[in-house]
């Protein structure tokens, strides 16, 4: 089953007991992959059936999304 990167971080923290500025970083990362990945998924279906191509990549999508 997929964890989200919030999931991870508190299941980190409860076996672990603390956190450190890494595992923040590391969630962070989770985090991105997973709204790239979702962005992906959730244009390759409309663009394969309508033959249209996205003018943003998911990687420019997130960037300009989330990296204000």
């Amino acid at each position: 089953m997929k964890q989200t990167a919030v999931e991870w971080l508190i299941k980190k923290r409860e076996k672990e007991g603390s956190l450190c500025f890494s595992d923040f970083c590391k969630a962070k990362e989770m985090e991105k992959q997973q709204i790239i990945n979702a962005y992906k998924d959730s244009t390759c279906q409309f663009s394969v059936d309508s033959k249209i191509d996205y003018p943003k990549s998911a990687e420019q999508y997130y960037n300009e999304t989330f990296n204000k």
